[in-house]
């Protein structure tokens, strides 16, 4: 179905997965509240493990299943609406409880009650999934020096300083981090090899260009950005100059359905919407005009 679509009603029962330690950990009080004022009976997960289970049970039951927590939680939520084959008629709504809510701020969702309106009264848009060895994904997978920091931050440092946190370990890994080597195929184009510092593919989330991440989530295509490696701390300036629109030689974007990443060596960190996972290959897809979303006002159907 294209996401022009008329969407269905969603207008039966409405279920809320809580994760109660997501971030900060004080949403819990407040985001029942607001469950509450919606008619939405609450599950509380009590470990990253039961997300999906809890979000698969919801969807059995109700039209709408929305999620409280950081993109982890609502990749993990997704995965399990995926097992319960529960796409094509459960309306997905975004709950912003995490440490930087990324896909949230992309599809135009700000704070806990502006979610809970914009599941009132939203635009309803049938976005892709990104498909990871045949794992769901919202937002992006991401190897390289973003992944190890990621991976290096831990949750006293994001509870402390919440996004900063990510930016201050990335500048200490990024002393160490010795780069990637990585075989990349993409579709329909010979594959080719480089040395490599961050590598991103986006589904939701493209690399910066400002202050826009948002990428096309109903185009079918992975937005795919790969550093090359040209001596860390100076990559990582060059992603700097990069967010800020400067056109850099080591800095490569395209557009594709589905690639395949090689990484040669031992096996290395991966950060799937902020889950860290290892792998030395990865496979990356689309399945277009999956989810039904829930979207705020800043949310672009067809971001430039």
């Amino acid at each position: 179905m294209p996401p022009t679509d008329s969407p269905p009603a969603f207008d039966g029962p409405r279920v809320l997965v809580l994760n109660p330690v997501a971030g900060t950990a004080d949403h819990t009080a407040e985001v029942r509240f607001l469950a509450d004022q919606h008619d939405f009976s609450v599950r509380e997960t009590e470990s990253a493990e039961d997300i999906a289970a809890k979000a698969s049970e919801a969807a059995t039951e109700a039209d709408v299943v929305a999620v409280a927590g950081g993109d982890g939680t609502l990749t993990r939520a997704v995965r399990g609406l995926d097992a319960a084959d529960a796409f094509a008629d459960t309306l997905f709504g975004v709950v912003p409880a995490g440490t930087g809510n990324d896909f949230a701020d992309n599809v135009g969702i700000t704070d806990l009650r502006a979610a809970f309106e914009v599941i009132e009264t939203g635009r309803r848009r049938r976005i892709d999934l990104g498909v990871v060895n045949d794992t769901p994904f919202l937002n992006s997978c991401v190897a390289g020096l973003t992944a190890e920091s990621s991976a290096e931050t831990d949750s006293a440092q994001k509870e402390r300083w919440g996004v900063l946190a990510y930016a201050m370990t990335t500048l200490r890994t990024a002393r160490s981090f010795e780069g990637l080597h990585i075989d990349v195929t993409p579709a329909d184009e010979p594959p080719w090899d480089a040395d490599v510092t961050v590598v991103l593919v986006g589904n939701g989330r493209c690399f910066p260009e400002g202050e826009h991440t948002q990428a096309n989530v109903e185009d079918g295509l992975l937005d795919v950005t790969i550093v090359e490696r040209a001596g860390n701390l100076h990559a990582v300036g060059e992603s700097a100059a990069h967010v800020l629109g400067v056109d850099t030689e080591h800095v490569r974007q395209f557009l594709t359905p589905h690639l395949a990443i090689d990484i040669r060596g031992t096996p290395d960190q991966v950060s799937i919407d902020g889950e860290i996972t290892t792998a030395t290959s990865l496979a990356v897809g689309v399945r277009p005009s999956t989810l039904w979303l829930a979207v705020g006002d800043g949310y672009e159907s067809h971001p430039t």
